[in-house]
């Protein structure tokens, strides 16, 4: 049985803090994230040639490409060719497709107490180069943040959003990621989180969904022995997982878009260009 003195003491010590406004939104929004139907695919594909550029065009250079920028950069051919991967529901019966394909990437960056994802919105991606993009991201990166800068919209709403009742906010969040337009506003139809950027843990990240039709999260990378031909040989495989919002994407076109993702990131698409 417990001492009166362990008694009181069983707690311990414990800091209390606010639970910060982008984190009830999120939280929000991660409830509505359930409602989704997403069909989650894992591909492996080897990047031994494409980092071997990277690293020969600094060489080169002396100018850094962010492997991240290059990985969105073959993301956004691959959905060129596949333009009902950039579409969004609008109501029951509508279906919205946009032309200019943004994406937004996700960011880790170090407050002075913890590391907190920033999302970025890298927009018209197909009328911009590689190196162009890279510098985007790179500058992102480099950004002064604070944590409000977790969401893409910082307005008045935000400010008023733990004042506002949970079942008026349920409704304003269900009114909001219904416009396939206010979407496309506030960053695009596509997220990238890079997690291998932030560790050196390898395998795949689970699938996580969310608002967007289409998400990926890049996981780490591996060295394996890989048979091609009669040969074998060491390559460096990334892990990547595919979200896809299965109310508007099919299994058929889903496998045809990931093998074509595949093809250019293992050709090093839009890097031989650079050192030829």
């Amino acid at each position: 049985m417990s001492s009166p003195i362990e008694s009181e003491n069983i707690l311990g010590n414990y800091h209390l803090t606010d639970f910060p406004t982008n984190r009830q939104i999120l939280s929000d929004l991660y409830d509505e994230f359930l409602k989704k139907h997403y069909s989650i695919g894992y591909i492996e594909v080897t990047v031994s040639k494409g980092k071997e550029l990277i690293n020969k065009f600094s060489e080169k250079t002396g100018q850094k490409i962010s492997f991240t920028s290059w990985i969105v950069k073959c993301i956004s051919d691959a959905v060129l060719q596949f333009p009902e991967f950039n579409s969004y529901r609008k109501g029951r019966k509508k279906l919205v497709t946009f032309d200019d394909i943004d994406i937004i990437v996700m960011v880790e960056r170090q407050l002075q107490d913890k590391v907190i994802p920033v999302p970025y919105s890298v927009r018209k991606t197909t009328k911009k180069d590689l190196l162009t993009i890279s510098r985007e991201i790179r500058a992102a990166q480099s950004m002064e943040v604070t944590e409000e800068n977790q969401l893409l919209d910082r307005g008045i709403l935000i400010k008023l959003y733990p004042f506002i009742p949970a079942f008026i906010r349920q409704r304003l969040i269900r009114r909001i990621i219904k416009n396939p337009f206010t979407i496309k506003k506030q960053g695009g139809l596509i997220v990238v989180t890079s997690v291998g950027m932030f560790t050196n843990t390898r395998g795949w990240v689970g699938g996580f969904g969310g608002i967007t039709p289409l998400n990926f999260a890049i996981g780490g990378i591996t060295q394996k022995l890989v048979k091609s031909g009669d040969s074998i040989r060491e390559e460096q495989c990334l892990q990547i997982t595919i979200s896809l919002d299965h109310d508007i994407i099919d299994g058929g076109p889903a496998a045809r878009f990931s093998a074509y993702l595949v093809d250019l990131i293992e050709n090093a698409s839009g890097l031989t260009e650079l050192i030829e």
